[in-house]
């Protein structure tokens, strides 16, 4: 059987982390985060405090989707954590080998901001609530020739994860492609 990418997609601080975490310990599956693989460009931009737009997070997408193949290769199953707004960034993941599955962690930008309080016993600040902000009027949802599934953020890791391997099985079954 090929190799299966599951990519969680999600703005910040919408539990995707949490999410990668639990899909980990049950599948056996290799895990990265899109941080570890963002080019030095992307790199330096944030840590000047600039704003990453989407065409600046195009080298990413194709450095993860490169990570995707070269894991597949080797015959490893994958999870990795990434913001996946855009369709674009989506579609240039959907090129790696392997099945490639999406699951977008979803939420309102109320839910996002009481899990970030939560997590970090205070309310975003106003740098953190523009990112927030940026990232929400980015976003753009799965559509229907993209397979993967949404899931609500304000759910439990555990359920979280049920539901996306339900998706995932349910999908590979029905023969659903890239």
């Amino acid at each position: 059987m090929e190799p299966v990418h599951i990519v969680l997609m999600g703005v910040s601080g919408s539990g995707k982390a949490a999410l990668a975490d639990e899909l980990l310990r049950r599948t056996g599956f290799t895990g990265a985060t899109a941080e570890e693989l963002q080019p030095e460009e992307v790199c330096q931009k944030m840590a000047e405090g600039g704003f990453v737009s989407p065409d600046d997070r195009l080298p990413w997408a194709y450095a993860i989707r490169d990570w995707l193949t070269d894991q597949a290769r080797r015959g490893n199953s994958t999870v990795v954590v990434s913001l996946g707004l855009g369709r674009r960034a989506r579609d240039i993941f959907r090129e790696a080998e392997g099945f490639v599955f999406f699951v977008h962690v979803e939420g309102t930008q109320d839910v996002i901001r009481e899990r970030v309080r939560r997590k970090t016993g205070k309310l975003p600040d106003a740098d953190e609530d523009e990112v927030l902000r940026r990232q929400y009027a980015e976003l753009e949802r799965l559509r229907a020739d993209e397979p993967g599934v949404r899931v609500d953020a304000t759910r439990e890791p555990e359920v979280l994860a049920d539901a996306a391997l339900v998706a995932l099985s349910v999908a590979r079954k029905a023969g659903v492609d890239n």
